[in-house]
């Protein structure tokens, strides 16, 4: 019996990503340590002691004692060093034989001191100068693979080889950059051997993935086809970096918010990312997030859905559920953990890959419960894009055919519905019969 492309391609793809996947506690860990119990959170907290152990930590700065110096990150060790030096009396004629001996035994100890804080200065700086080099070595590998990636991609979307073919040339190497970025994220992440954080690396296809998205929405080249190319790209880098997985990461921002824990890169970037929907919409919910992503290739599978008409309801049930995370996150509690997203990412077997994958079953035949009812995210997502300065409109050339209503699974294609839950996804587009009757803009 002859199998399908379309089967073979499937296949293949599902070999290719797990086999990605696999190292990826090795590749997100930026101290290099696989097995670790929370894959992809280390870039909500910071490492106040800057030492070699995964002992992420929700603030800067080790606990102190009562009157003891509060250290600063990554100099914790110089502090604690410096505290322990203590200042030398000047020698008077008149001491005594016994006090003579215990100032000279206090200047040895002194010396010693010295001498221990110098040669930890010196490991530390060594190090630092290592670590510096193997970050600077990983960025130019980023840049030349990043390069390579776009130029080929760009050759194969101006040929049309690959079914699709885009000839003005800044749409193209917009389309080209958005697949060459985060191939070539992947790519360094592995041939380095995580000297750039998988963490940081998500982060920069997060944020530039976004902005790139929207450029090719706003430029009109954007397809159902590169949708689905996108929602391919967001899941694999879901796999490989672990991280950020929307919705786990609200916990972080919570604890910025409360001063449980010191802003860091990663929450200033999700902040970001949030804020940017009150220009582009969800543009990163629909194409370059990875759990949305992997929601949307599973819908794409051929079977009957089910039909939500009051998408109210679940709107209502988000609604709740974000407010009982938010509350539950000032007390430290992760609620979005029992989720199992984690789980799922890094292939860990547990019950919370037994919920995930459940989720991701149901996304089958309801377009995305994760994102419409559980992601707390979503809710923020959804208030700023309610104002977004670019969304899907109509121009003057509908016909009124209600195509892209039909459509439409999350049911906003109406001539007057709120965009607000709109994922961009392209089928509006895909099923309009006239070309530039529903276009995104301002």
């Amino acid at each position: 019996m002859q199998i399908s492309r379309s089967i073979r391609r499937s296949i293949a793809a599902v070999i290719m990503t797990t086999g990605l996947a696999y190292p990826a506690c090795a590749t997100v860990c930026p101290k290099g340590r696989s097995g670790c119990p929370s894959p992809g959170h280390c870039f909500l907290y910071t490492d106040a002691d800057g030492n070699s152990l995964c002992d992420y930590t929700s603030s800067t700065g080790s606990a102190t004692t009562s009157g003891s110096i509060p250290s600063r990150p990554g100099a914790s060790s110089q502090a604690s060093s410096t505290a322990q030096v203590t200042t030398i009396p000047v020698t008077d004629p008149t001491m005594t034989s016994s006090t003579a001996s215990s100032v000279s035994a206090s200047q040895v100890t002194q010396v010693t001191l010295s001498q221990d804080t110098a040669t930890s200065e010196l490991t530390s700086s060594s190090s630092s100068g290592t670590s510096d080099i193997l970050s600077m070595s990983a960025f130019m590998t980023e840049a030349v693979i990043f390069l390579l990636f776009t130029g080929i991609i760009f050759g194969l979307v101006r040929s049309g080889v690959m079914g699709i073919r885009v000839e003005k040339t800044l749409p193209a190497l917009a389309l080209s950059s958005l697949f060459g970025l985060c191939l070539s994220l992947i790519a360094t992440s592995f041939i380095t051997g995580g000297a750039i954080a998988g963490t940081t690396s998500a982060l920069i296809y997060m944020g530039a993935g976004t902005l790139l998205a929207m450029y090719l929405w706003k430029s009109g080249v954007m397809t159902r086809r590169i949708v689905l190319g996108a929602a391919g790209m967001g899941t694999l880098a879901g796999f490989v970096f672990i991280a950020p997985i929307m919705p786990m990461e609200l916990g972080g921002v919570i604890n910025v918010i409360t001063g449980a824990s010191t802003p860091t890169f990663g929450v200033l970037i999700i902040c970001t990312v949030i804020a940017l929907a009150l220009i582009v919409g969800r543009t990163f919910c629909g194409n370059i997030c990875p759990v949305g992503s992997l929601q949307e290739l599973a819908y794409a599978v051929p079977v009957r859905k089910l039909n939500v008409r009051n998408t109210k309801i679940l709107e209502l049930i988000r609604l709740a559920v974000f407010a009982v995370t938010v509350i539950a996150a000032i007390y430290l509690i992760d609620l979005m953990a029992y989720t199992g997203l984690y789980d799922l990412f890094s292939l860990t077997l547990s019950a919370g890959l037994v919920i995930a994958a459940g989720l991701i079953v149901l996304s089958v035949f309801l377009y995305r419960p994760i994102c419409r009812i559980l992601c707390p995210f979503g809710a923020l997502f959804s208030l700023f894009a309610e104002f977004s300065l670019f969304r899907m409109r109509r121009t003057k050339t509908c016909i009124g055919c209600k195509k892209c209503e039909i459509a439409c699974p999350a049911r906003t294609a109406g001539k007057d519905d709120s965009k607000r839950e709109c994922y961009i996804c392209g089928r509006c587009t895909d099923a309009c019969p006239i070309k530039d009757a529903l276009v995104y803009r301002r």
